[in-house]
């Protein structure tokens, strides 16, 4: 069925990003039952306060071993928008690729649902999982705002080059190809774009610096390549660092074709559970999203989803933040009183304490009993 045109409304248009929500079918105690009720909870309150025109699954989705399974935890999960119809899209992350239930027929589960707007993308897209989606004017005459999707593939082929894979040079002459048949369609302008992929490129450690020796409690490890050095954010990037940004270690060029083009002005990426920062490399906006799921490793109540708001009439000047599920003045079934009130910084720097506190403790009972075993000796 053919859906009707995405569009701004009243010159605006809202775009609700959820990251690894790690959604599984083999729920079988309460604890998996809360964290489920959880990630529906903030799935639902989102939805419901923020409004948006359009949300985007960002990958790591679901897992199921055959095909009944996953259309079960899929509809789990595309409850909270499917019942109000608000358009959705999707994305596959690493861990989409590795169960038993094919890239193909997700793509096909997600899009029984007629608000799935995958349905209006390119005809090659259920084999690869790339494609875009056009975004008309408030009048629906237009095209005047782009969205790439793109999948970012699974391990390496070659885990001793690097262990997650990258956007491959096909897609990448695919992205480069599709652009210039937009800009074509558009009198010869380019058409400003917004691009969603699952893991994020290897530009985002020019967002990162290594971490000073006073900084190092507030620092994270690198990865791959990077994991000989510690980082913390550079000091013009909003939002949180809460782990080394798992990508790539094979620059594949994605970033510099981006540049080249010409209209890609933000990324959003997911993969990496407990990071939100956002910051500019060359003119283009790289930001992470925390993951919108209970079931993963996550940062307690700060589990959230990232609001991309675009404005017509001023589209390259577009705003995003982090909404998390305490601020929606959520209450959690699935974390305990520690986990509900205590952030990753603030458990990392307790654990640390406690460390430091335990070993000195240990320090001065050898101590007393160094000197009490010299008196001993000393009396006989």
């Amino acid at each position: 069925m053919e859906k009707a045109p995405l569009k701004f409304k009243n010159g605006k248009f809202k775009i609700l990003l959820l990251g690894d929500i790690h959604d599984r079918y083999n729920i079988h105690s309460n604890e998996l039952l809360n964290k489920a009720s959880d990630t529906s909870l903030l799935i639902t309150k989102a939805v419901q306060e923020l409004k948006p025109d359009l949300v985007i699954y960002l990958g790591d989705n679901a897992s199921a071993e055959n095909e009944q399974q996953m259309r079960s935890v899929i509809s789990r999960i595309v409850y909270p928008v499917s019942v109000k119809n608000i358009p959705m899209a999707f994305i596959y992350g690493n861990h989409d690729h590795e169960h038993g239930v094919s890239i193909k027929t997700q793509t096909k589960l997600f899009c029984e649902y007629d608000n799935c707007y995958m349905t209006n993308a390119d005809d090659g897209f259920s084999d690869n999982g790339n494609y875009n989606l056009l975004i008309k004017d408030s009048n629906g005459e237009k095209d005047i705002l782009n969205l790439w999707f793109i999948n970012s593939n699974n391990r390496a082929a070659d885990e001793e080059l690097s262990y997650y894979d990258w956007v491959h040079d096909n897609q990448i002459e695919w992205y480069k190809k599709r652009a210039e048949e937009i800009k074509e369609s558009n009198g010869g302008v380019t058409v400003p774009a917004l691009l969603f992929q699952h893991i994020p490129v290897p530009e985002e450690y020019e967002l990162l610096r290594e971490a000073k020796a006073t900084e190092l409690l507030n620092s994270v490890k690198g990865h791959g390549s990077h994991c000989d050095k510690y980082y913390v954010l550079k000091q013009e990037v909003e939002g949180y660092l809460g782990e080394g940004p798992a990508v790539p270690d094979i620059n594949s060029g994605e970033f510099a074709a981006w540049k080249e083009v010409g209209d890609v002005m933000g990324a959003f990426f997911g993969h990496d559970h407990m990071n939100d920062f956002a910051g500019y490399v060359d003119g283009i906006l790289l930001a992470q999203n925390k993951t919108a799921g209970f079931f993963p490793y996550t940062d307690g109540c700060r589990a959230g989803v990232r609001l991309i708001t675009l404005d017509e009439n001023d589209i390259e000047n577009f705003s995003t933040e982090m909404h998390y599920f305490k601020q929606f003045g959520l209450k959690s079934r699935s974390l305990g009183i520690y986990e509900r009130n205590v952030t990753d910084r603030q458990d990392r720097k307790i654990k640390i304490a406690a460390a430091v506190i335990g070993t000195a403790a240990a320090v001065t009972v050898s101590g007393v009993m160094y000197r009490k075993f010299k008196k001993h000796k000393s009396d006989k």
